[in-house]
């Protein structure tokens, strides 16, 4: 029984050996690009984009005519859902004002839908997008 339970971890460790990865950076980009084309469809133009995962927001967006809405980006792979830092939410609250601006969060968490081992970020992978919106983030947002 304890064979059993275990095979899979080993057929995961082999699978992945055996796949290029992506970089934590790839990855981020693909979240990125997720959230951008997002917008687009709700009718937004992005007109400011981070070139960094630690300068935030990553994205500022607005509808013509519209209010500025800043975005702070998460990614993870399946089953590590993004989080968002307190000390994050603190500093962008701080100066958004500046900017007239409201601030949302943009959890994604992507599944590796061709390989066995969901949570596998692949370079040959085929990925789905479980993202469920974005969330307002405020003085009384929690991480």
């Amino acid at each position: 029984m304890r064979a059993l339970f275990r095979y899979p971890q080993i057929e995961a460790a082999r699978t992945a050996a055996s796949y290029k990865l992506l970089s934590d950076g790839a990855l981020y980009a693909m979240g990125i690009a997720y959230v951008e084309e997002t917008l687009q469809k709700m009718g937004y133009s992005v007109v400011f984009r981070s070139g960094s995962r630690n300068r935030y927001p990553q994205l500022k967006a607005r509808k013509q005519n519209g209010k500025l809405w800043w975005i702070i980006v998460g990614v993870g792979m399946y089953p590590n859902h993004p989080h968002l830092g307190e000390e994050v939410i603190k500093q962008v609250l701080k100066h958004a004002p500046e900017e007239q601006a409201k601030v949302y969060f943009a959890p994604v968490m992507f599944i590796n839908t061709r390989s066995q081992n969901l949570s596998l970020p692949s370079q040959n992978g085929s990925f789905t997008a479980l993202f469920n919106g974005l969330v307002a983030v405020t003085n009384h947002s929690h991480p």
